[in-house]
């Protein structure tokens, strides 16, 4: 098994490497556990998203050794339930840990970060998956947000400086109680549908509207 893992490998503009990239900037994350020094992806999503979570599923069911696993959480007393789809642990997914995280020398864990490599990493596809997990019509309609709540600032500016180098999108980044959120502005909202539209879950495209 060990042998067979080690020729999975996806070109950098594959579709499913642009999708991992997607999510690694939304709703999804690598671990390492303690048997393995390859990370796993693990996918997480409300059930109330059930088909979005089940398409995202499908597309990497081969990498994955079961199904979704069902889940509760509790936050401020509020029972919330979720999904998450585990892949195994792949030798490719290492390269990408490498990109994305970096260890926190104090307490010993793994931040996830926005790599300076992402300007050749963010294509139509990355930035669709980033919308579907984290993306946001303004409440007037006229806008588009990002919510990149998990990032640092300037992590938040650079991703915003490639989305407008790579795309011609004119963003901004707000301060929404002390976390960065990029804005597409209203001049860029067209553009940015055109952009991501063809890559959109049917469950999703309210957020284009």
């Amino acid at each position: 098994m060990p042998q067979i893992k080690s020729l999975i490998s996806f070109s950098v503009n594959s579709y499913l490497y642009s999708q991992i990239i997607g999510h690694l900037l939304g709703d999804g994350n690598l671990t390492l556990s303690k048997t393995s020094i390859n990370p796993y992806f693990i996918f997480t999503q409300t059930v109330l998203r059930f088909e979005y979570l089940w398409y995202v599923f499908n597309s990497i069911s081969f990498l994955c050794y079961n199904v979704p696993r069902f889940g509760k959480s509790v936050r401020k007393g509020k029972v919330s339930y979720f999904l998450q789809v585990h892949t195994r642990s792949y030798p490719f997914l290492r390269d990408i840990f490498n990109l994305f995280y970096v260890k926190d020398m104090i307490k010993g864990n793994y931040v996830k970060r926005v790599p300076i490599e992402i300007f050749f990493l963010l294509n139509p596809i990355s930035l669709a998956y980033l919308a579907m997990d984290d993306g946001a019509k303004t409440t007037g309609g006229s806008g588009f947000y990002l919510h990149t709540k998990g990032f640092t600032f300037k992590e938040a500016y650079l991703l915003a400086g490639i989305m407008h180098y790579k795309f011609g999108l004119f963003c901004t980044v707000q301060n929404h109680d002390n976390r960065p959120v990029i804005y597409i502005r209203s001049k860029s909202k067209s553009q940015f549908i055109t952009i991501v539209y063809p890559y959109f879950h049917h469950t999703l495209l309210y957020k284009l509207k």
